[in-house]
């Protein structure tokens, strides 16, 4: 094995780590996304849940 060997199997090792990180971070920010608008989903039913109450039982 010589020297170019050594930088060519770095290389490929290196943009494979490069690689797994952009999956990640892609992964996160999809995972971000769906938990943020389940957040807004949830609101949004307790906020028309307490409308329906209020308008049920007037005071």
């Amino acid at each position: 094995m010589d020297r170019s060997d050594e930088h060519s199997a770095f290389a490929w090792i290196m943009s494979g780590a490069v690689g797994v990180l952009v999956a990640g971070g892609i992964g996160k920010a999809l995972l971000d996304k769906r938990r943020a608008s389940a957040q807004r989903d949830a609101i949004d039913a307790l906020e028309r849940e307490e409308l329906d109450e209020a308008e049920g039982h007037p005071s």
